[in-house]
């Protein structure tokens, strides 16, 4: 009797669960729907338009041509430097923010509750949009009157004005303190909230141990949080890769190309020259490439997990 009872009573809970999982689907479905319609549609429909000769202002010549776009860009020099452009700007962005957000992360975990207001002041850069960045930086990065030059000579380190967005080298820098500027907010905030469920008794051995600060931070905090380091880097690896805004406002991948990354490129390989087809094939070429960067990154700093 008892036997039956439970069976029942187990019968009843799976029923409830099945019910309560086609209930969860239904809900879902619609939220499934339009993300995998914005997300994997785009994705898709550029592979399509890859395999084809498409250029908007010769479509008496559009066709089935899939060999047509590989030529092209093994004749392209301007895609091998806008990617060798794209890679520079990344490592440096993300380098120099996990650096230095790793630095306000610590100093941030020292503070008492009375300089709590800080964490918001810090994080204000990464809420601004990167247009708004980017004709920011423009304006203190200008030759004329812009704010780094005014600066420079007057602390006595340079003696003529520097046209910063006119120059490939400075324009370069220029760029790259513009994302390390937007972007270090987002890797102190990931840090600071790791470094928050790293246990104070963990710490405290360490240092019972006779670890000096140093050894206690490389040998105990940063594998704490590797997983979380990790993470972040490679979420923004792939948001630098499809910076777009920041460039484009203030340089517009000039001067001399100097400053073209592979998002930039597509856009103008689609929207000025018209060549839809070969702005396609770019595309897919680029995320293959992200891809397989992201899985190597993975790899190299996780290799465990990675495995798994």
């Amino acid at each position: 009797m008892l036997h039956v009872l439970a069976g029942g009573h187990v019968s009843g809970n799976s029923y409830r669960i099945d019910k309560n999982n086609r209930l969860a689907s239904i809900l879902l479905a619609p939220a499934v729907v339009v993300v995998g319609f914005v997300s994997l549609y785009p994705l898709a429909y550029s592979g399509y338009l890859s395999l084809f000769n498409y250029r908007l202002t010769r479509l008496d010549e559009m066709g089935f041509d899939p060999t047509a776009n590989i030529g092209k860009l093994l004749a392209d020099s301007l895609f091998a430097k806008s990617l060798g452009n794209t890679l520079v700007v990344t490592a440096f962005t993300v380098g120099i923010g996990l650096v230095l957000g790793m630095v306000f992360a610590l100093v941030l975990d020292q503070l008492t509750e009375r300089f709590e207001k800080l964490r918001g002041i810090l994080i204000m850069p990464w809420v601004i949009p990167g247009i708004v960045v980017g004709y920011l930086f423009m304006y203190i990065f200008d030759g004329n009157v812009g704010v780094a030059n005014y600066l420079l000579q007057t602390m006595g380190f340079i003696d003529a004005k520097i046209p910063w967005l006119m120059r490939g080298d400075t324009a370069m820098a220029a760029i790259i303190v513009a994302n390390v500027w937007n972007q270090t907010p987002f890797y102190t905030l990931m840090f600071a909230a790791a470094l928050k469920g790293i246990p104070v008794s963990v710490k405290e051995a360490a240092y019972v141990e006779g670890a000096s600060r140093a050894s206690e931070f490389f040998r105990v905090t940063l594998p704490q949080i590797k997983t979380v380091v990790v993470i972040t880097s490679l979420l923004e690896i792939i948001r630098n890769f499809n910076n777009f805004p920041i460039i484009f406002t203030m340089t517009g991948g000039g001067p001399a190309h100097e400053t073209l990354t592979s998002v930039l490129y597509i856009y103008k390989v689609a929207f000025d020259q018209y060549d839809m087809g070969y702005a396609s094939f770019i595309g897919v070429i680029w995320v293959a490439i992200l891809m397989g960067l992201a899985i190597l990154y993975i790899r190299l700093l996780n290799p465990k997990e990675a495995r798994s």
